[in-house]
């Protein structure tokens, strides 16, 4: 890249990562002027085991804690306008949110509702203007994360809201909320991460910045998420790809929307299927596209998946598809050690045909909608990429 590119890059998140991350979060606070915190969750995705730990990590602070552990599977418009009538009768003065995708997207569509003054919140939009620092927001991460929880966006009923203000202050990822006992779910967060720091590190719109941020989740990826699929109790291996997570979605924010990262949302949108599990199914078909069809920089891929030496001893010609094979043997490898738990297409998944009719449907109001189709087809009902004969 040349250094003398005119490019823009803002990344607004502090990291806090490691044991006991969480008891640090009473002093965060009060940095932020703020001592009143309401925690925003969904009890059923978390368990009662993390909203204990998160509220027991604040000790004798003296800060005043308010819980509210019944956010839905979707941002519900009308639950967020009762959340903000408690938060400003209650005073409180900063959000927590404990959990990923939909629960921060909710924490994120409360913030602006909060701090806009926003009774109606259906008035939100993608031309809702943002001009001013909302409240203090921290993102406690559990393992089924999205990417996004980092990202400068949130989504409101398909309406994506945008501005470098809606992304959190703070993340904080602590190994007691990291690890988990499901490998899918684990899985399917890493594949997220992957997918989303993947077409950020090879994507147009790059810049140096964000490619720090995408190699270290890429790499995190590659060197991690094996072990912690096998293991999702295993403290290193999840701790590792969720920080990942973090990552991926500061890269994202700096880099152009990709089709990987439209098809994810569609499905979680329209069928509440985790994102990472169809951007899984769709990262080796769309890859393959780009390297069939010489777009995006696919050579810079193999840096990150495999190191200096690889790298020095693969033609430069021959480095994008070195890179995408690495990819695929990676992909395999993770597919044979869950098996059948983890779904390759979409009928393996279960998705039935009335969600694909409105998934179509919703495709189809992209500007990229043709071709996100034709990745649709391939993933309906066919072989693998992973299973398919060289």
């Amino acid at each position: 890249m040349n250094p003398e590119t005119i490019f823009t890059f803002t990344c607004p998140v502090k990291t806090n990562s490691g044991n006991k991350a969480l008891e640090n979060l009473p002093v965060e606070l009060s940095g932020l002027n703020a001592g009143k915190p309401l925690i925003v969750t969904n009890i059923g995705k978390v368990g009662r085991t993390a909203i204990r730990t998160l509220t027991d990590a604040f000790g004798d602070s003296g800060m005043t804690l308010g819980v509210f552990d019944g956010l839905a599977d979707k941002v519900n418009p009308a639950l967020i306008e009762q959340l903000r009538t408690t938060f400003i009768e209650e005073k409180f003065d900063s959000i927590i949110a404990l959990g990923g995708g939909t629960i921060a997207d909710s924490a994120k569509v409360l913030n602006l509702s909060v701090a806009l003054k926003t009774v109606d919140v259906q008035s939100l939009s993608a031309q809702t203007p943002i001009r001013k620092s909302l409240l203090p927001m921290v993102v406690v991460l559990t393992a089924d994360a999205t990417g996004l929880e980092t990202s400068q966006q949130a989504t409101l009923n398909g309406r994506v809201l945008c501005s470098e203000y809606l992304a959190p202050g703070l993340v904080v990822i602590d190994p007691r909320l990291t690890r988990g006992k499901n490998r899918k779910i684990i899985c399917a967060t890493g594949l997220a991460a992957l997918g989303r720091a993947l077409e950020a590190h090879i994507g147009a719109g790059k810049n140096p910045f964000c490619e720090a941020y995408s190699f270290a989740a890429i790499r995190f990826i590659k060197e991690n998420l094996p072990s912690a699929v096998r293991n999702p109790g295993n403290k290193k291996a999840t701790l590792a790809v969720l920080n990942a997570v973090a990552m991926s979605g500061c890269a994202f924010s700096a880099a152009d929307v990709s089709p990987l990262h439209k098809l994810g949302q569609v499905f979680q949108e329209v069928y509440n299927i985790h994102p990472g599990i169809i951007m899984g199914m769709c990262l080796p078909h769309i890859l393959g596209d780009y390297l069939h069809q010489g777009r995006n920089d696919l050579s810079s891929l193999l840096y990150p998946l495999t190191g200096d030496d690889e790298l020095t001893q693969t033609p430069e010609d021959q480095r994008a598809g070195a890179a995408v094979s690495v990819l695929h043997f990676f992909m395999t490898d993770l597919y044979s050690a869950l098996g059948k738990d983890m779904p390759q297409t979409l009928k393996e998944a279960g998705v039935p045909h009335y969600v694909m009719e409105d998934i179509l449907e919703a495709l189809d109001k992209d500007p990229d909608g043709m071709y996100l189709r034709t990745v649709f087809e391939r993933i309906q009902d066919k072989t693998p990429v992973t299973e398919k004969k060289g």
